[in-house]
């Protein structure tokens, strides 16, 4: 039985589910994580 949907790997963060930071990190600095907005986090997107 196959599902309905395909699920592969978001390409933006490369199934990270974070994508790369752009800025980069100055000593003293926290960088937080930002989620992927492609796949909402969850590293993978489904095509319907």
């Amino acid at each position: 039985m196959q599902p309905k949907f395909k699920e592969h790997i978001c390409p933006a963060c490369n199934g990270a589910g974070f994508p790369p930071a752009e800025q980069p990190v100055q000593p003293g600095h926290k960088l937080y994580p930002v989620k992927c907005k492609t796949c909402d986090g969850k590293g993978r997107i489904t095509d319907d």
